[in-house]
C-alpha cells in the first residue's frame, strides 16, 4: 500500500513557503517605490528593493532560519532560462526600420562591452591573486553578474566554487549581479538628470503605460478561454522549450571534457534561447504549410510570463546572499565592481557617441543599463526621455541580440577553460583582449579610415 501524504508535513509546504516570502519581498519592495519618491525617482526595480529589505532583515537569527538559501539559488538559475525562453518565443516587430550594419554595431557595442569587463575583472582578479589568497579567475563574474544576469552570476560562481576552488564563488555572484541593478538605475538615472540640465534631452516621466498602445492580441490568435486557456498555452510552450535544452544540456554533460560539462549546466538560458526558437521555427513552418491554422504564441502574455520570471530571479537572487561568506572576498567585491563600472561607462559613452548619430544620450542610456542590469533597465531609462519609443534606440537594443550572441560566443563558450587554471586564465585574458580591440576598431573604422557617414535615417536621425 503505499504511503499516505501527510499535508501538514514541513516537507509539503517549505518550497511554498519560500515562494511566498519572495512574493512578500516583492510587494513590499513595489510598496517602498511607491511611498518613497526618491526610489521612484531612481528607478531601481521594486525586486531589488525588496530583495535587500528581507536581506536586511535576514541577518536577524530568527528570520535567517526561515529563508532556504539552495531553494532560493535553484529558483534564481531556473528562472533566468525559464525568462529568456519567454523573451525567444516573441515575435520582435520594429515600427522604425533599422539597417543590418546598424544592428551590427549594436550587436558589437554589446559585445565590446562584456569583453571589457571580463579583461577589467580579470586583471583585477589576477592582482589580488598574485598578493593574496583570492580566486584568479574571479574576474570573469563581473560581465556575467552585471552583463548577464543574477542567474548565469549564480551559476558561473557556483561553478568555480565547486570545482576551481573558488571559496565564496556563489555568493560572489549573486553580489556582483546586484550591485550591477543598482548601478544600472542609479548610475543611469544621474546621468539622465545631468543631461536634462544641460538642455540635451527632455524628461517625460513615463512611469505609467497607455492602455491604447498595448497590443494584447494579434490577428487569428486562439481565443482566451476555449478548451484550455490562453495562458495554460503559453506556459506550456516555455516550458516545453525548458525541457528540450534540459535534453540539450544532459546532452553536453556526457561528453567526457570537464569544459564541455560546465559549458552545458553553466549556459541554460543560452540553451533555453536555442530551444525556444527552434520550436517558434517548427511552428512557422507547420502555419506556413497550413498544418496549424491558428497563431498560438502571444506576445504580451511572453512578456509578462518573462517579466513574472526575472522579478523573482532578482528577488531571490539577492535573498540567496550569505553576507558573511561575501566578507571573505569583499575588498576584490569592491575594487571589481568600481573599476568596472567606471570603465563600462566611459566605454559605453563613447561608443554610442560614434556610432549613434542624433540619439546618442538615449542608445547610451539602453546600452549602459542593459550591460549592468537588464534590457528593462535600459527600457526604463529610455522612456523617461523617449516614452513612444520614436527613436531608433529601442529597435537597435532589441535587434542586436543575434549578432552579439555570435560576438559573445568567444567568451560564453571558454568560461569554464578560462577559470580552470592559471595558465589558461592568462591565455584567455590575451585573447578577450585581441577581441576586445577587434571590435571596437570596427565600432571605429569610420573615423580611422576617414569615411564618413552615410545620410540614412538611422545614422543621421534628428530629434
Amino acid at each position: 500500500m503505499p504511503e499516505t501524504v501527510v499535508f501538514s508535513d514541513d516537507y509539503v509546504w517549505s518550497s511554498l513557503i519560500q515562494l511566498a516570502i519572495i512574493a512578500i519581498s516583492v510587494i513590499a519592495g513595489n510598496i517602498l517605490r511607491r511611498k518613497l519618491p526618491f526610489l521612484r525617482r531612481l528607478f531601481i526595480p521594486s525586486a531589488i528593493i525588496g530583495g535587500f529589505l528581507v536581506l536586511l532583515l535576514k541577518q536577524i537569527p530568527a528570520v535567517k532560519g526561515v529563508i532556504d538559501d539552495s531553494l532560493m539559488q535553484i529558483v534564481t538559475y531556473h528562472c533566468l532560462g525559464l525568462g529568456f525562453a519567454a523573451m525567444a518565443f516573441k515575435t520582435v516587430k520594429s515600427e522604425r526600420k533599422v539597417s543590418t550594419m546598424k544592428i551590427v554595431e549594436s550587436g558589437a557595442i554589446m559585445a565590446g562591452s562584456y569583453l571589457l569587463q571580463a579583461i577589467v575583472g580579470l586583471v583585477i582578479s589576477i592582482a589580488f591573486f598574485l598578493i593574496g589568497d583570492y580566486y584568479y579567475a574571479a574576474g570573469l563574474i563581473l560581465p556575467m553578474g552585471f552583463g548577464q544576469s543574477t542567474g548565469s552570476a549564480l551559476s558561473w560562481g557556483s561553478n568555480y566554487e565547486a570545482n576551481y576552488g573558488f571559496e565564496g564563488g556563489a555568493n560572489y555572484g549573486l553580489a556582483v549581479a546586484a550591485i550591477g541593478f543598482i548601478v544600472g538605475s542609479v548610475i543611469g538615472v544621474v546621468y539622465l538628470n545631468i543631461a536634462h540640465r544641460k538642455g540635451l534631452v527632455k524628461l517625460r516621466h513615463a512611469e505609467s503605460e497607455d492602455p491604447e498602445n498595448i497590443v494584447y492580441s494579434e490577428a487569428n490568435e486562439i481565443p482566451c478561454t476555449e478548451s484550455v486557456d490562453k495562458l495554460t498555452i503559453q506556459l506550456c510552450l516555455v516550458m516545453l522549450a525548458y525541457a528540450l535544452a534540459y535534453g540539450l544540456m544532459r546532452l553536453l554533460s556526457l561528453v567526457p571534457v570537464k569544459a564541455i560539462g560546465d559549458l552545458a549546466w553553466g549556459l541554460n538560458f543560452l540553451w533555453a534561447l536555442v530551444a525556444a526558437f527552434a520550436i517558434k521555427t517548427l511552428m512557422g513552418i507547420m502555419a506556413k504549410h497550413k498544418i496549424v491554422n491558428r497563431v498560438y504564441i502571444n506576445n504580451y502574455m511572453m512578456d509578462r510570463i518573462s517579466g513574472l520570471m526575472f522579478d523573482a530571479m532578482i528577488a531571490a537572487g539577492i535573498l540567496a546572499i550569505d553576507i558573511e561568506q561575501v566578507y571573505a572576498n569583499l575588498p576584490m567585491l569592491i575594487v571589481t565592481c568600481v573599476i568596472g563600472t567606471v570603465t563600462t561607462f566611459i566605454y559605453v559613452r563613447m561608443v554610442t557617441k560614434n556610432t549613434y548619430k542624433g540619439y546618442e544620450i538615449e542608445s547610451f542610456l539602453t546600452n549602459f543599463g542593459t550591460v549592468t542590469g537588464t534590457v528593462s533597465t535600459g527600457m526604463i531609462l529610455l522612456r523617461e526621455i523617449d516614452p513612444g519609443y520614436v527613436t531608433p534606440a529601442s529597435s537597435n537594443i532589441v535587434l542586436q541580440n543575434i549578432p552579439s550572441i555570435a560576438l559573445l560566443a568567444p567568451l560564453l563558450l571558454t568560461l569554464g577553460f578560462a577559470g580552470s587554471s592559471f595558465e589558461n586564465t592568462l591565455i584567455m585574458l590575451g585573447v578577450y583582449t585581441v577581441l576586445f580591440t577587434a571590435y571596437t576598431l570596427f565600432l571605429y573604422r569610420r573615423r580611422i579610415f576617414k569615411k564618413r557617414y552615410a545620410d540614412k535615417p538611422e545614422e543621421a536621425w534628428k530629434r
